[in-house]
């Protein structure tokens, strides 16, 4: 028999390559769990860290706060899932996720999932936004020359202020409201995708600083300096502290410059609020400030044409999955998907208050829409009802709210297979009675 090490070598190719994928399948499976591990040990000790700061004051907010976060972060609350399929792609995926999101702003998982749909927004406004071009005279050649629109890669500081991380965030906050309204920013800026974030220094002050991707046609450093800087020197005033430096800084780089190109650039501006260990540098009384904070300044905005952009793509979206499918099954119409979104990206009344002039849109008082009614807070449950009823409430909603996503995303993977960190499959039979429990009013659905 005449030996062809060739066909011997095509034999053993399609073995070989089946080795490798698993071999990487496996890799990023261990990867996978080692990251969501990390994750349940960081909220694990932040949230022993907010208990052991409520513990003499007997904060029941604090230590409410502490409890959504450590339930957050526990292991049982992530997944594991292999043969995901992606409807647009076809590409199958694997991947890791929580069963339940606390939203809270010192959760690891929660920031991270947060930051990476903030990437996939950004990347979706940038690469869908035209850069313009314009012709204009130029001295030095003594003749028009055409100019292009570029995407430039911003990150604006302040001078070290001796504050609380609060007092810090609302001091730059309050400067950046000033400055995204000056003709100036309007003129120069025509798109924005802001993003914030802080480190914490050794002295004990914090670091904060915003990252802009934005575009513009030419940009004058000098006066953007200073003009930035005018708006940070009236926000120290406002909060009562002397302006000691002599300008806020301000740096500028072209995104394509920058390592990793586009992509990098994104991951630059959306990424953490902070280092994860960044939290337990803060004194308490800092730490716990910040745990009190009902309502925070956006720490991703868009605005400009990239908005527009993103409000054109999600209304094509919308009405592609409309005629794609019957709006009478759907859970939720087009519509009202499209209206989430644009008020999602609307930035008003956020960091500026209630409008004055509320009802200039309107012809009487009577054609005013009434108020939604303000859902209540998981604080105003703990202040009306005590930490203790509130927690017996929420690992009631807990537990129901784990089963619906298991069951959510199992009927929309099919195909994948869904275990626990230790690699413990889901009881399907144990989701399929809760299912039928579900359907017939069974279940005490928590309010």
């Amino acid at each position: 028999m005449c030996y062809n090490p060739q066909i011997t070598k095509l034999k053993k190719l399609p073995a070989e390559m089946l080795a490798d994928f698993d071999s990487a399948a496996r890799l990023k499976k261990l990867k996978a769990i080692s990251v969501a591990d990390y994750r349940s040990e960081r909220g694990e000790v932040i949230a022993a860290l907010l208990e052991k700061y409520a513990a003499p004051d007997n904060n029941e907010i604090v230590k409410g706060y502490a409890e959504r976060l450590r339930a957050c972060a526990d292991r049982s609350n992530f997944y594991l899932g292999d043969g995901f399929v992606d409807k647009k792609t076809g590409d199958v995926f694997s991947g890791f996720n929580n069963l339940f999101g606390c939203g809270l702003k010192l959760c690891q998982s929660c920031t991270s999932r947060s930051a990476s749909r903030n990437r996939a927004i950004a990347l979706r406004a940038v690469k869908n936004t035209d850069l313009l071009k314009r012709e204009h005279y130029c001295m030095v050649t003594d003749g028009y020359i055409v100019e292009q629109e570029r995407l430039r890669s911003i990150t604006l500081t302040m001078p070290m202020v001796f504050a609380s991380c609060a007092t810090t965030l609302k001091i730059q906050n309050r400067a950046w409201d000033l400055f995204r309204k000056l003709k100036f920013t309007k003129t120069y800026l025509t798109s924005i995708i802001k993003c914030a974030e802080f480190t914490v220094r050794i002295n004990g002050t914090y670091h904060y600083h915003f990252h802009l991707l934005a575009i513009s046609f030419f940009l004058p450093e000098k006066l953007f300096k200073e003009q930035w800087t005018n708006c940070v020197r009236t926000a120290f005033q406002e909060f009562g502290i002397e302006f000691y430096a002599n300008q806020a800084n301000a740096h500028f780089e072209l995104a394509y410059d920058k390592k990793g190109g586009l992509n990098g650039a994104l991951t630059e501006i959306c990424k953490y609020i902070t280092k994860t260990d960044s939290w337990e540098k803060i004194p308490a009384a800092h730490l716990i400030e910040i745990v009190e904070i009902e309502r925070w300044d956006r720490m991703f905005e868009i605005s400009g044409n990239f908005r527009k952009t993103l409000a054109r793509l999600k209304a094509e979206d919308a009405a592609a999955e409309a005629v794609s499918s019957s709006l009478a099954n759907k859970e939720i119409t087009s519509a009202e998907v499209v209206a989430h979104e644009l008020d999602y990206f609307n930035t008003d009344g956020i960091t500026d208050g209630d409008h004055e002039n509320a009802s200039e849109n309107f012809d009487s008082a009577e054609e005013i829409p009434a108020e939604k009614p303000k859902r209540e807070s998981w604080r105003d449950v703990i202040r009306r009802d005590g930490l203790e009823k509130y927690k017996e409430k929420f690992y009631r909603q807990l537990e129901y709210a784990q089963n619906i996503r298991k069951l959510r995303l199992i009927l929309k993977y099919p195909d994948a297979v869904f275990t626990d960190l230790d690699g413990r499959a889901w009881d399907l039979m144990e989701l399929e009675r809760f299912a039928l429990r579900v359907r017939l009013q069974a279940v005490d659905i928590p309010d």
